[in-house]
C-alpha cells in the first residue's frame, strides 16, 4: 500500500538542503531532490559547507550522472550557494567556483531556508 502524502503545501513550497560531504552518494541526493523540487516549479537551493564545497570548483571531475544532474540543476535555476566561512577555509577561492555560484554565510542561507517548506541537511 501506498502512504498518502499531501502534494501541495497552502503557506510554503520549495526544498533548502545542505550539502556538507564531498562522498558522491551525498551529492547524486542532493542534486536529484533539488531537480525533482524544481522540475515541480518549486524553489530549490543547496548550501554547500565544508567538504561539500568541493563539488563547486571549477575543475571538480563529476561522473556523467552527477555531471549532468549538476547542470541540470544549473539551467532550471537552483541556487547554488557556497558557505563562506567553509570557502575561507579551503584552497578553493571564489574565482575558481562555477559560474553561477552564490558566496554567502550561514544567515543568507537561513533566511531562504526559513521561506520553503523543506529542509534537509545531507
Amino acid at each position: 500500500m501506498t502512504p498518502d502524502f499531501p502534494t501541495t503545501t497552502p503557506e510554503r513550497s520549495g526544498i533548502a538542503l545542505i550539502l556538507s560531504k564531498d562522498a558522491p552518494e551525498a551529492a547524486r541526493a542532493a542534486f536529484s531532490l533539488a531537480a525533482t523540487v524544481v522540475a515541480l516549479g518549486d524553489p530549490a537551493a543547496i548550501f554547500f559547507t565544508q567538504h561539500g564545497i568541493a563539488w563547486l570548483a571549477q575543475n571538480a571531475e563529476l561522473e556523467p550522472d552527477l555531471a549532468e544532474l549538476f547542470g541540470f540543476c544549473q539551467d532550471e535555476g537552483v541556487r547554488f550557494i557556497a558557505c563562506s566561512d567553509s570557502l575561507a577555509q579551503s584552497t578553493l577561492s571564489a574565482e575558481q567556483l562555477c559560474p553561477g555560484v552564490e558566496v554567502a554565510g550561514a544567515i543568507s542561507f537561513y533566511q531562504f531556508a526559513r521561506t520553503v517548506a523543506v529542509s534537509l541537511f545531507i
